[in-house]
């Protein structure tokens, strides 16, 4: 028994030291990174081989594993999958005291686009640079057999027309991020690019004068809702006002009721009189009631003018968020296509400008989420790529030589 406890002790032992040389070859790379769907992870239990396996990151994050079922992994090292995997089989008391490897069998690849001959997605290997990444996409532009004569003229007309989209483009962004913050000032200056200066101005300026009407239509409706407010405050004022009063003279009428009802016990007062002294309380006590319904309509009155003043806020916001998304996608766009339109033309051996002693140089920006955030990295040639990474590649006229 003893033998067989030691045998398998050293098998265990053994299966651990294999793994973590497996571990060690990729750590490099799996120490700067988290997990994140699209990712495929191999998980290794020492104590229960059976349950080795690879499995998939999937959109939510979580991976599904035999036996334990679905494990929330994304956003995690390694250390801190494997953390998790253990105190999972602890809890389901499936090992008491589990030995667990967890590596990145294969990363979610990045993406490549823009002036490249094969944009797309490209199978992530650690220590890939941008420049591994165009080689591996074939390169700027297109191969000298697929370059056609083309229309230089109608393409030059085409990339003109997209610049005073894109500037247009700009300007409403700058437009709708001033109506975000309600910055009076007004949206920043916007960058003409390649759209004569005067011309720019025009454009510019309109959306200057939608950003000066939309903010006094914004403050026109925010102040109708807070005079709606006060003139219900105002009315609640009052009527509280009133129905202190009502409340007193109530009490009041309460109180000769009582003095006459002696009286006539009495014999002093005639019961007719006492009967129009409890009319009277009764008059008093419905006007009071009215009253506090009055005032309860008012304070609903109010609460929905307030939620009313928040809630145009809120509507305003989303409302520009949205226009702003649009926005953005559409510059991604009109970039995206005077990109492809510089590379038609710049293949074809022809400049943008009217210089003719410039070479094309690729210009790279890599487009990066990490824990949440989104970064923009203007990279260089040995710049890192890493997984999910999307790169988008223009191309740039630099002075040869």
């Amino acid at each position: 028994m003893a033998r067989s406890s030691l045998s398998t002790t050293l098998r265990i032992a053994a299966r651990a030291f294999g793994l973590g040389v497996l571990a060690m070859a990729a750590w490099p790379a799996a120490a700067e990174m988290l997990i994140a769907p699209g990712d495929t992870v191999h998980v290794s239990i020492a104590e229960a081989p059976k349950l080795d396996g690879d499995s998939k990151v999937d959109a939510d994050g979580d991976i599904v594993l035999p036996q334990l079922g679905i494990v929330r992994v994304a956003g995690m090292d390694l250390d801190a999958a494997r953390a998790r995997i253990e105190a999972v089989l602890i809890k389901q008391d499936i090992l008491k005291a589990p030995t667990v490897l967890v590596a990145i069998a294969k990363y979610r690849p990045f993406y490549i686009g823009g002036k490249v001959a094969r944009p797309g997605a490209i199978d992530y290997e650690p220590g890939l640079t941008v420049r591994h990444a165009l080689i591996l996409a074939g390169g700027l532009g297109r191969s000298d057999e697929d370059k056609l004569k083309v229309d230089i003229p109608g393409l030059r007309a085409k990339w003109q027309t997209g610049s005073y989209q894109l500037l247009q483009a700009n300007s409403r962004i700058a437009r709708l991020e001033a109506e975000l913050t309600r910055d009076e000032q007004g949206p920043k200056p916007v960058s003409p690019g390649t759209v004569p200066a005067q011309e720019a101005d025009a454009l510019v300026s309109l959306d200057q004068q939608i950003f000066r009407d939309r903010l006094k239509t914004w403050s026109g409706t925010q102040s109708e809702l807070r005079d709606g407010m006060a003139l219900l405050d105002l009315e609640i004022d009052v009527l509280g006002q009133q129905a202190s009063l009502q409340q007193k003279e109530r009490d009041l009428d309460k109180e000769q009721v009582e003095a006459a009802r002696t009286l006539v016990d009495k014999g002093l007062m005639p019961l007719p009189k006492l009967q129009e002294l409890q009319h009277e309380e009764s008059r008093a006590s419905r006007d009071l009631l009215e009253n506090q319904a009055f005032t309860a309509r008012a304070r609903q009155s109010r609460s929905t003018a307030e939620h009313e003043l928040s809630a145009a806020d809120v509507k305003w916001r989303i409302d520009i968020r949205q226009q702003l998304r649009d926005a953005m996608l559409d510059r991604v766009r009109l970039k995206a296509e005077l990109d492809a339109l510089s590379t038609e033309i710049l293949n074809a051996g022809v400049s943008l400008s009217e210089r003719a002693d410039k070479a094309a140089e690729a210009v790279v920006v890599i487009h990066r989420t990490t824990e949440g955030r989104d970064q923009t990295i203007n990279a260089q040639m040995d710049t890192q790529v890493l997984p999910g990474d999307v790169l988008d590649v223009s191309v740039s006229m630099d002075a040869a030589g």
